[in-house]
């Protein structure tokens, strides 16, 4: 991709990294304009305004795709290099499927399942066994074992601030660890499901480091894990809280094969025990371009700034070629419905509080003014602060409801019975070409 340089480049990251001018979009994809603007037109490629500018810029994910689409046509090898950024789909699942209305799971849209009032719960089972039930109730499961507490407790004190997703990667080592290796869980007839439901129970009293207590927070035995969650965050349990929270975690169950879904799919293949696949799951989800984007959207919309700053702010991020956080998913271009429904029940809890209706009235400019339309981490960080919990709570909660769908993946791919082993392309170094 072209760039200049300046001095906002150093400053902001490389110059057009996320965003293309017209110019190179047309060069990349070596096409016309009148091609671009049929792209356009058709959804195909998403046009966002230059800042005080009457052209526009073009979301790279969107050339990328479709130059790689172009590329496959070379062969089958080609084909199969292009799949795995953005491409064509390299995996059968009965799982999850994205549509313009949001993802479906087995069939189900998962907006309809939150407007039905389905719990976590109930949508996990269904993912992970394929018979839909209604689980008015919490799970009974064993709750993690003392030392296993008392281990992570400790390992929490290793850095004066861990993030919480570490803390969680750190507690399902331990759970896994206590369970023991393979030949010990069969004996033990304790199934990866009730196994599965723990570990999921575990993970959200470990949330409880981020509530006002600092520490693990154990559900009680059949507690849903909406409401345990009230209690790690020490929160009201009111209705429209618990309808939040679930719709939260609900929308975020699953969205198909993500890089964290894939990593569990990968070890899952070769065998690896429950804790471990999910280990792999969350250890990959911890990044910046993944599980952690929850966080970006938290630094944009600092309590502390206000409206025209925050403009200003994406201005500039447009205007040096970059992602704005919380914005344009490359799976709905015409916005994510998932960001729709979660923004309408922030708004509804917390249109007092100014933290969030700045972040409505800033989220409607944007969308009027340079045609950004929200993603889920936007709407997920706007029900915390509608809910009033602290930093990281975000990011926190979307690894809690993708554990679930990681689960049903894992129990897929099992099933599948087949070891994930793609082939590399050597290329000869270009140091030894001359």
């Amino acid at each position: 991709m072209a760039s200049t340089s300046s001095a906002s480049e150093t400053n902001s990251g490389p110059k057009r990294s996320d965003y293309l001018t017209r110019q190179e979009v047309l060069e990349i994809l070596a096409i016309k304009p009148q091609t671009l603007y049929a792209y356009v037109s058709r959804g195909l490629v998403r046009a966002v305004p230059q800042p005080n500018k009457r052209s526009s810029f073009y979301l790279g994910e969107d050339i990328e795709r479709i130059r790689v689409r172009s590329a496959a046509r070379a062969g089958f090898g080609a084909v199969a290099a292009n799949a795995m950024q953005w491409g064509e789909p390299i995996i059968t699942t009965s799982i999850t499927q994205i549509t313009e209305a949001g993802p479906r799971y087995r069939n189900r849209l998962a907006l309809d399942l939150v407007r039905a009032g389905s719990s976590f719960e109930a949508v996990a089972d269904f993912l992970w066994e394929g018979t839909w039930m209604d689980q008015p109730h919490g799970w009974v499961a064993p709750n993690a074992p003392a030392r296993v507490i008392a281990q992570l407790s400790q390992g929490s004190t290793l850095h004066k601030q861990p993030h919480i997703v570490q803390l969680l990667i750190l507690a399902l080592g331990l759970l896994g660890v206590a369970h023991g290796g393979q030949r010990e869980r069969i004996q033990s007839g304790v199934t990866d499901v009730i196994l599965a439901r723990q570990a999921i129970r575990m993970m959200a009293g470990v949330l409880g480091f981020l509530g006002p207590k600092r520490r693990f927070v154990a559900l009680r035995t059949g507690e849903p894990i909406a409401h345990g969650l009230t209690r790690v965050f020490d929160i009201e349990p009111s209705e429209e809280v618990l309808r939040a929270l679930n719709a939260l975690l609900v929308l975020d169950v699953d969205h198909e094969l993500t890089p964290s879904t894939f990593a569990a799919r990968i070890a899952a293949s070769s065998a690896a025990d429950l804790h471990a696949c999910l280990g792999a799951a969350l250890n990959t989800h911890h990044s910046h371009i993944t599980g952690n984007r929850a966080d970006k959207v938290e630094e944009l919309f600092d309590g502390r700034h206000q409206a025209p700053a925050i403009v200003a702010r994406v201005k500039s991020l447009l205007a040096s070629g970059q992602r704005v956080p919380g914005f344009s998913h490359p799976f709905y271009p015409n916005g994510d419905p998932r960001a729709t429904m979660l923004l309408a029940l922030a708004d509804t809890l917390g249109r007092r509080k100014r933290a969030v209706r700045t972040m409505l009235d800033v989220t409607s400019q944007l969308q009027s003014r340079f045609g950004l339309n929200p993603s889920f981490e936007l709407g997920s960080v706007a029900i915390c602060r509608a809910l009033g919990l602290t930093a990281h709570a975000g990011g926190a909660l979307r690894s809690l409801a993708r554990s679930a769908g990681w689960v049903a993946h894992i129990f897929e791919q099992r099933l599948a019975a087949f070891m994930i082993r793609p082939r590399a392309r050597y290329v000869v170094p270009s140091h030894l070409l001359t």
